[in-house]
């Protein structure tokens, strides 16, 4: 097990404004035993760039959820940088945040704290039949409905190096998956990476780039209705759909609705359709089924648990900043990861949503998985909050597991994170003739 650290000031919304709110703790790599105190130094910047000698600032220590541990104003009138205390007596994320408002800009600044993160576990507790659950439902999805694999070439995205297509496959239903698959030209036997994009629209074309450097790429949507030729079609449809799923089930998005019934919750056919398209992805002929590999962000990041545990034909997997995992982290009493589905559901859809949640945990699915694993987590991430990425490290039983920290990152990723699992680790086991150039 290891864990690597990368480190930047917190500077959240003041990267893009000329004030800024700048948060760092007294250990540098913001680790701490449990009731240990961690000291956090704020600093206010001005748009000159100096210190700021007036103004009211609000700093907040909470466990990354409800509980508070302190709160105080400081007059920046009588010091700036200021500092403030806290600790947790259990493992978890002691969450600083820090608030101003500067003129007509309000400035917040957030940073996290880990103590004991490896012994944080998941809000629910693991099905007894969670396996049994799954393997019944592919084999139920392969016996009832064909796979019906659908495979359109794009002319205009194939070129000397690389072929494109758009691909579809039957799941239940009568719905249907869609995503993009490119592959370089030549016999292979190719490298090959999937991936499945972050919560909004998806995407409307293939990713090239990686068929270019010698990879078959498959990326595959979450919405069961064929990608638009434009950003703005494809923006409308999106929005269409979540306006009939909230019509019908009551819930804000896409990602939350049906949620009363593991069969009408929305990932139930959308994670089984993708799963076979991975199987179906895995008896080309130019595939090296010894270079499997995926690699995911936010949404994509939970899948990456998903998929990963399900499907045994990957070699690797990349989890950056992983959704659809602790879904029932306010069980623990903290924030529960995106999309906080029973937090979002019907008042009166909450006990159902509370029993379904487990079976599409990111962190169960993780106890699944049994190819080397890279994670990628944020300490002030808020969307998919650090804690939760933790509970699906943690639960992965594979010997080879690495886990990286953002320090001070928020919903994102780091270039250079990216970098270091994708380039150096992930897409490195193709070997020398293959992989992304380094920039």
């Amino acid at each position: 097990m290891k864990k690597l650290i990368i480190s930047m000031l917190a500077l959240f919304p003041g990267l893009m404004l000329a004030q800024s709110v700048a948060i760092t703790t007294d250990h540098t790599n913001a680790a701490y035993a449990c009731s240990q105190p961690a000291k956090f130094t704020v600093q206010v910047l001005g748009a000159d760039k100096n210190l700021l000698k007036t103004g009211r600032l609000t700093v907040n220590l909470s466990n990354f959820g409800p509980r508070v541990i302190t709160n105080v104003i400081f007059d920046l009138a009588q010091g700036n940088p200021v500092t403030c205390t806290g600790t947790l007596d259990q493992p978890g994320i002691l969450k600083c945040v820090a608030s101003i408002k500067l003129d007509k800009d309000y400035c917040r600044g957030i940073y996290g704290a880990a103590y004991e993160p490896e012994k944080i576990v998941a809000g629910s507790k693991r099905p007894a039949d969670f396996d049994a659950f799954w393997n019944a439902a592919t084999k139920k999805l392969d016996a009832e409905v064909p796979l019906d694999a659908r495979v359109e070439r794009l002319d205009k995205s194939c070129n000397e190096k690389h072929e494109s297509f758009r691909v579809s496959f039957a799941t239940f239903d009568h719905a249907r998956v869609y995503g993009f698959l490119t592959v370089p030209k030549g016999a292979g036997p190719f490298p090959v990476s999937v991936n499945v994009p972050g919560a909004g629209p998806g995407v409307i074309g293939p990713d090239t780039g990686m068929a270019d450097r010698g990879f078959i790429r498959l990326v595959m949507n979450v919405h069961p209705f064929e990608p638009a030729t434009t950003t703005d079609a494809q923006k409308q449809l999106y929005d269409e759909q979540d306006k009939r799923l909230t019509a019908q089930f009551g819930a804000p998005r896409y990602c939350q609705s049906g949620a009363t019934k593991c069969e009408t919750y929305f990932y139930y056919r959308i994670i089984l359709g993708i799963n076979r398209a991975v199987n179906w992805l895995a008896t080309r002929p130019d595939v090296d089924k010894t270079r499997f590999f995926y690699s995911g962000t936010s949404q994509g990041g939970g899948f990456g648990f998903i998929l990963c545990g399900l499907n045994r034909h990957f070699t690797r997997g990349a989890i950056y900043v992983p959704a659809i995992t602790d879904l029932l982290g306010f069980q623990q009493g903290r924030d529960s990861g995106w999309p906080k589905l029973v937090e979002n559901v019907k008042a009166g859809d909450k006990t159902a949503a509370t029993k379904v949640a487990p079976y599409f945990d990111g962190a169960h699915f993780a106890a699944r998985i049994t190819c080397p694993v890279r994670v990628a987590v944020g300490f002030s991430d808020e969307t998919c909050p650090p804690a939760a990425v933790y509970t699906g490290y943690n639960a992965l039983r594979v010997a080879d597991k690495a886990i990286i920290h953002g320090l001070g990152m928020p919903h994102k990723v780091f270039p250079e994170i990216y970098n270091q699992i994708d380039n150096q680790w992930l897409y490195a086991a193709s070997g020398p003739s293959v992989g992304p150039k380094k920039k």
